[in-house]
């Protein structure tokens, strides 16, 4: 993967946290790109991460900012400074305004915003606007006949000062071409993660979604599972019972040993356990199980044979099926959707890849 360069352009009264969500949503590329390439960091050390990031004034000059000087080390370099224009992103952020009046002033007085956006959309980068930015890239000329999206709040005004931009709402990110803009300060974390996309593949893009993004999809799993697990026993003899089946997950199941570990009959536990849980000692097992396997899909290199081993099954097709209710997907559909890691053939016990390594 060729490296790419993120501009973060400071302007004056522009919102700051537009700098710090941009550099946790690199930084979140980085760590998962490493995670599914092991091998190129072992051998290249930190250059080879792909996302390098540095903060520009206007007139594309390097700043240091000293609220910024105990952020994590961007990797970046002098031969950074050279790379070609398509793989470099100037990342405009929205700007802290108390009226629209102030917007438009602060827009059409901007001579040295227009100057570079219009210098880097010539030369073929991208560039990602988020929030009320989109008016610069409107000021500039660069959304004439082109889909853009910016707050709600302020589209009135966009449309009424350039009528030939086509204005989107319906869409968190809105892409034509090389332009990337969002509306809301909130979404500046999706607008890195397209940029990646873009340039890197759907695997990568979505894998950073998934870890840092609400997606209902993957918290109604969870959703439905948590509850029962969390669930505080009322009294000693389900306390003693659930100790006894969360302690070793991996052993067959019997009603009798559960009993015995909660000193009562087995009409007892099963009795209790509806009482208390709404289910029977089995169920809230199996349940335990198909969090453990969710886990161990997510951040293991285990087949499934051996993770269903692990969860105390000996037939796969058993709990295929089980999984596959619970979760509405087959375990390898599960470990597709959310894995974080690459080929397994790349993590090994001696395994020794750090963002130290020179």
């Amino acid at each position: 993967m060729l490296p790419l360069r993120f501009d973060l352009l400071f302007l004056e009264g522009c919102m700051p946290g537009a700098m710090l969500t941009s550099i946790d949503a690199i930084t979140a590329g980085n760590t998962l790109w490493s995670l599914r390439n092991p091998e190129k960091l072992s051998q290249a050390g930190r250059r080879a991460l792909p996302f390098r990031w540095r903060i520009i004034d206007v007139h594309g000059k390097a700043l240091h900012l000293p609220w910024l000087t105990n952020a994590m080390d961007p990797g970046f370099n002098g031969t950074d400074e050279y790379l070609p224009a398509r793989q470099t992103v100037l990342v405009v952020p929205g700007l802290q305004i108390s009226s629209i009046y102030e917007l438009d002033r602060r827009v059409k007085t901007g001579a040295a915003e227009k100057a570079m956006l219009q210098a880097r959309y010539q030369s073929g980068g991208i560039i990602a606007a988020s929030y009320n930015a989109t008016g610069f890239l409107a000021e500039a000329g660069l959304l004439e006949h082109k889909q853009a999206t910016m707050s709600w709040m302020m589209s009135g005004w966009l449309t009424d000062n350039y009528p030939n931009v086509l204005l989107n709402l319906r869409h968190e990110v809105v892409i034509d071409g090389n332009l990337l803009t969002t509306g809301a300060p909130a979404s500046n974390y999706r607008l890195i993660y397209e940029v990646m996309r873009l340039l890197s593949g759907d695997a990568l893009a979505n894998s950073a979604i998934d870890a840092t993004y609400y997606r209902e999809e993957r918290y109604k799993i969870s959703a439905d599972m948590n509850p029962v697990l969390s669930t505080k026993a009322r009294d000693g003899i389900v306390f003693k019972a659930r100790v006894w089946l969360e302690a070793d997950l991996s052993r067959s199941y019997n009603l009798q040993d559960v009993a015995h570990a909660a000193a009562v009959s087995p009409r007892t536990i099963n009795r209790y356990f509806n009482e208390v849980l709404g289910m029977s000692p089995l169920s809230y097992l199996q349940k335990l199980r198909i969090q453990r396997a969710k886990q161990l899909l997510e951040i293991s290199m285990l087949d499934v044979s051996a993770i269903v081993e692990q969860c105390g099954y000996r037939d796969n097709s058993s709990f295929c099926r089980l999984f596959k209710r619970e979760t509405q997907m087959s375990p390898l559909q599960f470990r597709r959707r959310f894995n974080f890691r690459t080929d397994k053939r790349w993590w090994r016990a001696t395994d020794a890849t750090s963002y130290d390594t020179d």
